[in-house]
């Protein structure tokens, strides 16, 4: 299985850079020493994908940083990425893990302890749960889940436990003591005005 040795993970969304190429936005990230990154621009062309996913991939490779796409297994395997994420609707966690083998991350998405159960099952190597606070990122997936079922969600998974939504430097505590291996942010990287120092400040919490 391999090591999630990570206690930070950037996750994308090239509407969130405020106009910024999002490869220099991810850039500057990895220079702030980002640990890990989740490609995750789903209305993408698989044609653009594969362009977005080289390019940024040259940045991340550069400071041997994890780099992990949304759903395309396929991807992953054709260009020698670190991993798949899948959303909690995607492949499933066993058919996924059969398709990419043991040396390649695999996280997922989930929004209940059901959900975490499942991934803890299946063999995915990490799972992200959220959205723990208010955040318009996540709104899709319902009201807010609070610290009480974060909790709840690491006493009862045996991988570790990304919380997400609404996370910042000061909340990044918070979840930390409620159980949470580590934190999965977007807007908290990605739209600050200086990348390298968000990311310096959010990564100094998540270890803390």
């Amino acid at each position: 299985m391999p090591s999630v040795d990570f206690r930070l993970l950037l996750v994308t969304d090239r509407q969130a850079t405020q106009g910024r190429p999002l490869s220099a936005v991810i850039e500057a990230a990895v220079e702030g020493g980002v640990p890990a990154v989740q490609l995750r621009e789903r209305d993408v062309p698989t044609a653009d994908l594969v362009e977005l996913v080289r390019r940024i991939h040259r940045a991340t490779s550069a400071r041997r940083v994890p780099l992990i796409v949304n759903d395309r297994v396929d991807l992953a395997l054709a260009l020698d990425i670190a991993g798949v994420h899948l959303r909690s609707s995607s492949l499933p966690v066993s058919a996924a893990r059969r398709l990419l083998g043991p040396h390649r991350l695999l996280g997922v998405s989930t929004h209940s302890l059901d959900e975490v159960r499942r991934a803890n099952e299946e063999g995915a190597d990490y799972v992200v749960f959220g959205p723990v606070y208010e955040t318009p990122s996540k709104r899709a997936f319902g009201p807010p889940l609070g610290l009480d079922a974060l909790a709840a969600a690491c006493r009862h998974s045996s991988i570790p436990v990304f919380a997400i939504g609404g996370i910042t430097r000061a909340r990044t505590h918070d979840v930390r003591r409620a159980g949470a291996h580590g934190v999965a942010v977007i807007a908290a990287i990605l739209a600050r005005d200086d990348v390298a120092a968000a990311t310096r400040e959010l990564l100094a919490a998540a270890n803390a």
